[in-house]
């Protein structure tokens, strides 16, 4: 399939065909470009990061909405038992753009995190695979396995560049 718009706009254009987003959580916040578009569309959201420094910036980014919550902490490590039914998450995995190349997401955890938010997801699931650094193609494959597994109904945005980032939509409802 060939697509006209870039792919952070067709992933965005792709949540705002959900309806009704309560909670919805960005498990990896880097910049918070995705936590402000968020926060622009849901009632509530979370944004989850291992770093500080995105932490702050995704902060920063969103300081004139009242609905985001931030948690600074690796993203395998949530747990969403207390939580309110999750409309969706969105992952952008790799690293944090901008920044040390060297701290990145990676297979392990970012597998136990997607089996973490599965089963509480209502609605969306968006994971973004960046696969030119190191590491990035190994988490892609683990990730691209285990969502395969589960046998959902996966649209995968994805162009036909080698290396370049593929993205898993996933609608729940």
């Amino acid at each position: 399939m060939v697509y006209k718009m870039n792919h952070k706009q067709y992933i965005h254009a792709w949540i705002l065909e959900q309806e009704d987003l309560g909670l919805v959580f960005d498990m990896t916040c880097g910049n918070g470009h995705d936590t402000l578009f968020l926060a622009e569309h849901a009632e509530s959201v979370v944004a989850v990061d291992i770093q500080m420094s995105a932490i702050e910036a995704s902060k920063k980014r969103t300081e004139a909405f009242t609905n985001v919550h931030f948690i600074h902490a690796s993203h395998d490590t949530i747990q969403f038992d207390k939580t309110p039914p999750i409309s969706g998450a969105i992952y952008n995995l790799g690293y944090l753009p901008g920044s040390d190349k060297e701290t990145i997401t990676n297979k392990n955890s970012t597998v136990q995190s997607l089996k973490n938010i599965i089963p509480h997801l209502t609605h969306f699931l968006v994971v973004s695979c960046y696969r030119k650094h190191p590491g990035g193609n190994e988490e892609y494959s683990a990730v691209r396995s285990y969502l395969e597994s589960l046998n959902l109904n996966i649209e995968v945005f994805e162009y036909e560049v080698a290396l370049s980032p593929v993205t898993f939509l996933i609608k729940f409802k």
